[in-house]
């Protein structure tokens, strides 16, 4: 049986990224899967839950056979600038995520690695930990961590770095696997070289 992976999306480019992969993975799934089943392919990204319940009720993959009720995504979305999320939770794919995997704030990080790895990391570290634990408990076998994120801002690079040290303490055995987006040549952010620069030298760590 396939083992699971959460994708962590962080910052304005990762949460941007993350909405393109979703919409990817849904039409993937939906090309091969006519049936509308709930198979251990759709499981690795996916959950299927009846949202009848409160706390929407799982329901297991078993034989491979059961319809799809209702599919939320194995995700974590944190930005420090509410917009993108609040966007994506309006769109088309807002019944995809789990409202209460969520971690937003209102002022940003400025383009500032520093404001974002020790302000907004530190603060919200015990937020992060709990948002990722309830999926990682969702998991009988998981595999990996899959995490969007950009170096060139403030919250990517910063508080991106932080949840990777944060997954890399608390669950050690699990792969990491970072998708970063290098800024351009063009770049019009004065900082973007220095945040690449320090986020680079968490990375390498």
């Amino acid at each position: 049986m396939p083992r699971e992976l959460i994708v962590v999306q962080v910052g304005q480019c990762g949460n941007q990224i993350g909405s393109i992969f979703w919409s990817e993975a849904l039409n993937e799934h939906a090309s091969y899967n006519k049936k509308g089943q709930f198979d251990a392919g759709t499981s690795v990204l996916f959950r299927n839950v009846d949202t009848r319940f409160s706390d929407p009720k799982e329901i297991p993959v078993g034989d491979g056979t059961a319809p799809v009720k209702t599919l939320r995504a194995r995700a974590v979305l944190v930005d420090m600038e509410e917009g993108v999320v609040n966007e994506l939770m309006r769109g088309p794919l807002r019944d995809l995520f789990d409202s209460r995997q969520l971690i937003t704030d209102v002022s940003g990080s400025g383009n500032n690695w520093a404001q974002g790895y020790n302000d907004y990391g530190v603060r919200y570290r015990d937020q992060l930990l709990e948002k990722v634990r309830r999926p990682v408990e969702h998991c009988d076998s998981l595999q990996s961590f899959f995490f969007l994120h950009s170096l060139g801002g403030g919250t990517g690079s910063g508080t991106g770095c932080y949840v990777l040290q944060l997954l890399e303490d608390a669950y050690p055995d699990v792969y990491r696997f970072v998708t970063a987006v290098f800024p351009s040549e063009d770049d019009d952010v004065i900082t973007s070289p220095y945040n690449s620069a320090l986020a680079l030298r968490v990375l390498k760590e």
